[in-house]
């Protein structure tokens, strides 16, 4: 008998989660973008699709700073 979720390896359902919220939050961020560009709302759509990278940007620091302070204590 396994003793993980699904029968997957170690963190796998951990990683398809961590997927499905990134993919649905990009398209709710792009979907709105192109909302707002279709409207004429171009400044509003270009700001919507900055917040975006930044949000992104704030996620990948995160992860990479964390990483580095792990591989730092030992």
């Amino acid at each position: 008998m396994v003793d993980t979720p699904l029968g997957r390896p170690s963190g796998t359902v951990r990683a398809y989660l961590a997927l499905a919220i990134v993919a649905a939050f990009l398209a709710g961020h792009v979907a709105g973008a192109v909302w707002l560009l279709a409207r004429g709302q171009v400044d509003s759509g270009l700001a919507l699709l900055g917040a975006l990278a930044l949000e992104a940007g704030t996620v990948i620091g995160f992860y990479f700073g964390a990483r580095g302070a792990e591989g730092g204590r030992g």
